[in-house]
């Protein structure tokens, strides 16, 4: 609805439409009225173009209100490209600052990380130009950083056996270990076990806050029911009654006794699928179990052992 104001002996109009505003002034009411029908027709019909101010941090402000805000976990990379790229009209964006971002911030953070960062302002630019009427928005091209080669780590039974009994003074930490092995879970999800998420009768497992904020439900294996029935009940409903940097600090600590190197809490998790395709699942089955979205991250997550497949050879 054009705005039609009376000001200094002239009519003064204003027309808002799909994010763009015009104005012109007229001594006639009448004449204003006429030029704004006009006007709206020539919006719809593309012939006026939005004069386009909006910066990149303006724009990765809005996609961060509108779009992620219920996601905490990607606010760090909004953050970091709003600090290195904010001060740029969007108009204006080329893939030399786009280039020129991703060496700076290679300098000192992650491969993973720069690429979440590149891709969310990607993201923005096109959410706005699509969802937003920014239709002058270009977006830029920029070669994202290559990963490297996923982890190949497994977990032999002697180095299991080892840690089960390194731990033996912290017998919290020695169910995790066997819990994470047993369904793939992460530390995180397991730290945030309730009892009202297992369902012993039906074997499965809720798991209500998820790295993809996408709730999962997975079954539970024998010998992850028997680890389940053999914890005690806490009167605040928690499984575990431990901080996850502790857990990590336990595992840390009982692999540098023992003498494993290069293990990680997380290979654990590597090991669970592993052993998920080894016992026959298909990558769909695996997948609603481990959540993964993307299966060529799963594939990054697999690795089978070649003795294993020989004995499936025959």
């Amino acid at each position: 609805m054009p705005s039609i104001r009376f000001r200094n002996s002239k009519y003064q109009v204003l027309v808002r439409m799909n994010g763009i505003s015009i104005s012109k002034t007229f001594t006639k009411k009448s004449d204003a009225q006429k030029w704004a029908k006009c006007a709206e027709v020539a919006i719809e019909s593309g012939r006026y173009k939005r004069e386009l101010t909006l910066t990149v941090k303006e724009a990765l402000a809005t996609y961060k209100d509108k779009r992620i805000s219920h996601d905490k976990r990607s606010h760090p990379h909004v953050n970091n490209a709003i600090k290195g790229l904010g001060s740029i009209r969007v108009d204006l964006l080329n893939s030399h600052h786009l280039v020129r971002y991703r060496n700076m911030r290679l300098d000192t953070h992650s491969l993973q990380t720069v690429k979440h960062e590149l891709s969310m302002v990607l993201r923005a630019l096109k959410w706005m130009r699509d969802e937003e009427g920014y239709e002058q928005i270009k977006i830029p091209t920029v070669k994202m950083p290559k990963l490297p080669r996923g982890r190949d780590r497994r977990l032999s039974t002697d180095e299991l056996n080892g840690l089960l009994i390194a731990l033996k003074s912290t017998p919290q930490v020695q169910f995790i270990i066997e819990l994470a092995i047993e369904t793939g879970m992460r530390r995180s999800e397991i730290i945030n076990l309730d009892w009202s998420h297992v369902n012993l009768n039906s074997k499965t497992l809720l798991i209500p806050k998820t790295k993809t904020n996408i709730p999962r439900t997975i079954p539970l294996t024998s010998k992850a029911l028997l680890i389940l029935s053999m914890l005690p009940r806490s009167i605040t409903g928690q499984v575990f009654n431990i901080k996850a940097d502790s857990v990590s600090h336990a595992f840390r600590r009982a692999c540098k006794r023992i003498g494993i190197d290069d293990l990680r809490f997380h290979d654990l998790r590597h090991e669970a699928i592993s052993r998920f395709f080894e016992m026959g699942l298909n990558v769909m089955e695996v997948a609603s179990i481990s959540g993964h979205k993307d299966l060529k991250m799963l594939q990054r997550y697999t690795h089978l052992r070649a003795e294993d497949l020989a004995k499936k050879l025959g």
